[in-house]
């Protein structure tokens, strides 16, 4: 093989290495901000996306398997399905009943149920936990929890989901020492 071409694949593999739209959370790559909003500490060992703009998705075993997002938009910003908008005077618990009718208008979490929805604090601001349970298109049971808030900069969301067996249990505690990292500037 000529040097030419040596030095061609070198820089071909190079190039595709930088482009991996994960990487590994490690301890120097733990810290995460966005717009001079908020700060919080992804978990160790799982993987996060990089092409993310908006938020934050991170994995520990693949998304199919499991997945923490979090997300923050403004309030004119419609949710999808609903095509309704959050306000800076919400309070907790309107915010949880616009996330259940949101999941409830969808296919694949119309069959839902709340196991919970409860007031908490994140970050010294007031917001809200909901965990449902619904079973996917294949009849496995699946559980999300999703923190959420609203205030003057918009709604902040963070969500965990992953099968209700085993995987589920797995993951929460990192889900919970994330969103108990959650920090507003």
């Amino acid at each position: 093989m000529t040097l030419r071409r040596r030095l061609a694949i070198g820089l071909l593999l190079v190039s595709l290495g930088a482009c991996t739209p994960w990487t590994r959370v490690d301890p120097g790559s733990r810290t995460e901000s966005r717009r001079d909003d908020y700060t919080l500490e992804l978990p160790l060992g799982w993987v996060k996306r990089t092409t993310d703009t908006n938020g934050f998705f991170v994995t520990r075993d693949g998304p199919a398997l499991n997945y923490i997002a979090v997300n923050r938009q403004p309030h004119d910003r419609k949710l999808p399905r609903t095509k309704r908008e959050t306000r800076a005077d919400m309070l907790p618990h309107e915010l949880a009943e616009l996330a259940i009718a949101e999941w409830k208008s969808s296919e694949a979490t119309a069959n839902l149920a709340v196991l919970s929805s409860t007031p908490v604090w994140v970050g010294g601001k007031p917001a809200v936990r909901v965990h449902i349970r619904y079973k996917n298109e294949r009849g496995l049971p699946i559980e999300r929890v999703m923190v959420g808030l609203v205030d003057s900069k918009g709604r902040l969301s963070i969500q965990y989901e992953a099968p209700a067996i085993v995987y589920f249990q797995r993951g929460l505690a990192d889900f919970e020492a994330m969103v108990a990292s959650v920090r507003f500037r």
